[in-house]
């Protein structure tokens, strides 16, 4: 999505909301967030409100990451969603992951409507859907937003279908905290977050959360081992969401793609020619193929963003509040650009950086509505590293860390396609005498040749002319992996027989007619 403003314009007011009164607040129409047809009509009663809150049912195919090349888990799951502008339902993403078929229905309302979703947003789990037959939501007022957030101790009622019952839930609870929180759907994302002393409750996700009659958010998920604790995503990220969305396409978040380091220490202050003011940031890395790259280089140092003043710790002062910098990045949008101070060599500059998304975010990020991509060789199956892969095998995140860090520094993520590993070993003849630690290990070369990705790698193990020997060189391992041509292809064929693996490979993850961002798969 292509903005003509720079990141912040009009962030203020959504920020400093947490500080302002209630009094007379002008609610946020479905039109500021990019759905333009709004329904109109009279203040409506409690109960007739209830009726834009729906109940999801799905079915579900779970994609199965340990071995990749079975068809997966299929199951069913409830969730909430509400009307927000004329066919269009919000609820979560992880509501309607991996669905295979959608049905709605309406508050006191027994119908089951089929329902498709329009747009996902993985890193932010929210989705909007549509229903194939809108009629029966033809004169239900939609919700409205609030345009500021709650104060702390602000009773809010979450509206839902939880778990216990079949019928509408209501909750009361007050909001107990505002902070920046891991969002557990994508894993590795952190977003502005209210906290509730209301349990939300698996069913409850989608729902909306009220101040009044007005939403302040979307339950989304609780708290393990913590009663009476739930969490809400509120208006800013409904908003990055809905503006992103109004293009057609779903770009998701940007990142600025650096590493900054605190200048607290009084001499390194003095070494760079600072003022004792405990202003500024060292870049430390810029990652290549960020937003960064080719704009800022490791040693400047970040004095201010979009004119705001950069303390030491990457905290930006607004409205008298201490906000995190990141807090304000993700404010932004694709091809936004980014005005910056820095610090060069000494010399005061101004430059300006092109947001875009990280180039490692789907290397960190869970993946959802894909299928698992593999290749099996001599009974070895390769995966491209990535969350869902690690967790199927049993491998932590901890243990790849410093693979993948290196990874990105070194530009792979831009460079190539995937980093390989080997997630396990069918047993059979052909790789029972080979050597040493073979799962769990990162592929460095095949024939000599550096692999580039999953693709790559099925390239050099199936090519046209089978070489005399196939010699696999794994990262930090003691020797190679080495098979004779010739007998490939009969023990390819055997274990693919063995194992019930109906091909040798998966290169492409997409699912039929459903688009990153955008799932136009009609509900079946």
């Amino acid at each position: 999505m292509i903005h003509s403003h720079t990141c912040f314009q009009g962030l203020c007011a959504v920020l400093a909301g947490a500080a302002l009164s209630h009094a007379d607040e002008p609610a946020v129409s479905i039109s500021d967030f990019g759905v333009d047809k709004v329904m109109s009509g009279p203040v409506v009663s409690i109960n007739d409100q209830y009726k834009g809150v729906v109940k999801i049912e799905m079915d579900s195919l779970t994609p199965d990451y340990a071995t990749p090349w079975n068809t997966g888990r299929y199951q069913g799951g409830i969730g909430t969603g509400f009307l927000i502008g004329e066919n269009a339902f919000m609820t979560n993403a992880h509501v309607v992951s991996n669905a295979e078929r959608i049905y709605i229905s309406m508050y006191g309302d027994s119908r089951k409507i089929p329902a498709r979703v329009k747009f996902i947003a993985h890193d932010a789990d929210l989705a909007l859907l549509e229903a194939d037959d809108p009629r029966p939501f033809k004169g239900i007022r939609p919700f409205e937003f609030s345009k500021n957030l709650p104060h702390l101790e602000d009773e809010v009622r979450v509206i839902g279908y939880p778990i216990g019952g079949n019928r509408l839930s209501v909750t009361r609870g007050v909001v107990s905290r505002i902070d920046f929180t891991t969002y557990a759907h994508p894993r590795n994302t952190e977003h502005l977050t209210i906290q509730v002393d209301a349990a939300i409750n698996p069913g409850n996700s989608g729902g909306p959360v009220l101040m009044g009659n007005k939403v302040i958010g979307v339950a989304f998920q609780g708290l393990n081992n913590a009663n009476n604790t739930g969490y809400v995503i509120p208006t800013p990220v409904i908003r990055h969401f809905l503006e992103d969305i109004k293009d057609g396409v779903y770009d998701g978040y940007v990142d600025m793609g650096i590493q900054a380091a605190p200048i607290l220490n009084p001499a390194m202050r003095k070494a760079f020619g600072l003022p004792d003011d405990e202003k500024g940031v060292l870049i430390g890395k810029v990652l290549k193929g960020s937003s960064a790259d080719g704009v800022l280089r490791n040693g400047d140092l970040l004095m201010k963003v979009d004119g705001y003043d950069v303390d030491s710790s990457a905290m930006i002062e607004l409205d008298g509040q201490k906000i995190s910098m990141k807090e304000l990045i993700e404010r932004c949008f694709k091809d936004d650009r980014l005005p910056l101070d820095i610090i060069r060599d000494g010399k005061p500059m101004k430059v300006e950086m092109v947001m875009k998304p990280s180039p490692s975010r789907d290397l960190l990020m869970a993946e959802y509505d894909k299928m698992p991509r593999y290749v099996v060789f001599g009974g070895l199956v390769f995966q491209p590293i990535q969350r869902n892969v690690l967790a199927a095998a049993d491998i932590s995140m901890l243990d790849v860390a410093l693979d993948i860090r290196n990874y990105q520094e070194d530009g792979g993520c831009v460079d190539h396609e995937d980093m390989v590993i080997i997630t396990k070993v069918l047993d059979d003849e052909v790789n029972a005498r080979l050597s040493g630690s073979i799962s769990n290990s990162i592929v460095e070369k095949i024939n000599g040749v550096k692999v580039k990705g999953l693709t790559h790698a099925y390239e050099l193990l199936y090519p046209e002319n089978m070489p005399e020997y196939v010699v696999i060189e794994l990262k930090n391992g003691e020797r190679p992996l080495v098979f004779e041509g010739k007998a490939m292809e009969t023990a390819n064929k055997r274990i693919s027989k063995t194992y019930n693996i109906p091909k040798n490979a998966r290169l492409d993850s997409a699912i039929p007619g459903r688009q990153p961002g955008r799932n136009t798969t009609p509900a079946r």
